[in-house]
């Protein structure tokens, strides 16, 4: 079978104790083409194209990997690559509304103008080439309703094309999810207020915040229903909820309800849904039954976050299977081979037959490549023995 075929028979619940390998190199194939400090011209988990032009960047790759692609990497080795396919659409704002955007220096400004005002973000390039917020679009509760008038006029524009060519780009040898991006309670703390300042909004205006998630989930089930149509099989939700940012009760309470909704819209059009799940989450593990998801994406475990292994592995449902790595930090840490396999074999021992084996969640710049692959030396023994 291909990879891409056991990627989906792991999803089905029939690959018995066959563990696919997909790991994420993104992050650190773009760190070793480009200068530090420069922006990445791909997103994390991004398809990158064999014409992209940093192929051709020499960096400091190694040199037994320097003639080739991410794609000619994954080949070399026999991984599956993963992939987010990020422009599957297009925002498009009419009307009164316009949207600004400037790069100076490392600072990025997104700007949204209409009649009631303006709303503004500031993002700073780190030295990791990844852009990070310094200020949010909604600084007063009052914002909200300018943020309604983007919305009111935000309209989401397939573009399939581009979604077909990075799946028949992958072939047999990856697997590509559509992101539909956050829920309406996500939205709010990651993209338009912060997460502190949503907090003391739902003590000091909670029907406001209400009212707005309300408002949201409309659009939002729109792009929804036009993932629905899409080509391909997965659709991520992608709220990164991590407990310290969307506690139990507000995961519970506010995601919760629209991932339902979601799911019934993709579950009927024959699509998998899967979140990104890469962060503290133990305390969200008795709601993971109720969450409803098929796929849990980018799980990394202790030491990096709250959970072992077997924890997860006690509290997953059935009928779920999760994207589980051993975690970034161990490959740069100069840590002995031995130990990185060992933790790998953790994970096929708990949870062989519900899990997608990666780098958790992508290995960082500073990772060790050849660690990796030795993980997926052991993976493919493992296979091989089984």
């Amino acid at each position: 079978m291909t990879h891409r075929e056991r990627f989906f028979q792991v999803c089905d619940g029939a690959a018995g104790s066959y563990v696919p390998f997909f790991p994420d190199l993104t992050d650190w194939y773009m760190a070793h083409r480009i200068q530090p400090g420069q922006p990445y011209p791909f997103e994390p988990g991004q398809y990158i194209p064999q014409d992209a032009q940093i192929n051709k960047l020499a960096g400091n790759m190694p040199e037994e990997l320097r003639d080739l692609s991410l794609l000619d990497i994954h080949r070399r080795y026999d991984w599956g690559l993963p992939v987010h396919i990020y422009d599957w659409f297009r925002h498009e704002y009419s009307g009164p509304v316009r949207y600004e955007e400037k790069v100076e220096g490392k600072t990025r400004i997104r700007r949204f103008v209409t009649p009631r005002g303006e709303l503004e973000r500031e993002d700073h390039l780190s030295e990791d080439g990844s852009w990070g917020p310094v200020s949010y679009y909604v600084k007063d509760i009052k914002d909200l309703d300018i943020m309604r008038i983007v919305v009111e006029h935000t309209t989401f524009v397939p573009q399939f094309d581009e979604a077909n060519s990075v799946l028949e780009a992958l072939g047999s040898r990856g697997v590509g999810d559509l992101p539909v991006m956050r829920s309406p309670f996500g939205k709010l703390v990651h993209e338009y207020m912060g997460f502190q300042n949503v907090v003391f909004a739902l003590f000091d205006h909670q029907q406001e915040i209400i009212d707005f998630l309300t408002f949201q989930e409309q659009k939002d089930l729109e792009q929804v229903r036009l993932a629905a149509e899409s080509p391909g099989r997965v659709v991520i939700i992608s709220d990164h909820a991590d407990e310290n940012l969307i506690a139990p009760p507000y995961f519970k309470d506010y995601c919760i309800p629209y991932y339902h909704k979601a799911q019934a819209i993709l579950h009927d059009a024959g699509k998998l849904v899967s979140t990104h799940w890469d962060g503290n989450h133990k305390g969200l593990f008795p709601h993971l039954a109720e969450c409803g998801f098929d796929i849990l994406d980018g799980c990394t475990p202790a030491p990096m976050n709250n959970y072992e292994v077997e924890e997860l592995a006690g509290a997953l449902p059935d009928g779920m299977i999760a994207w589980l790595g051993v975690p970034s930090s161990l490959f740069c840490q100069g840590l002995s081979t031995d130990e990185i396999l060992a933790f790998g074999q953790r994970i096929i021992d708990a949870m062989a037959g519900r899990v997608i084996l990666n780098v958790g969640d992508i290995l960082p710049p500073n990772g060790d490549i050849n660690q990796v692959v030795a993980l997926g030396e052991l993976t493919a023994e493992h296979n091989l023995n089984i």
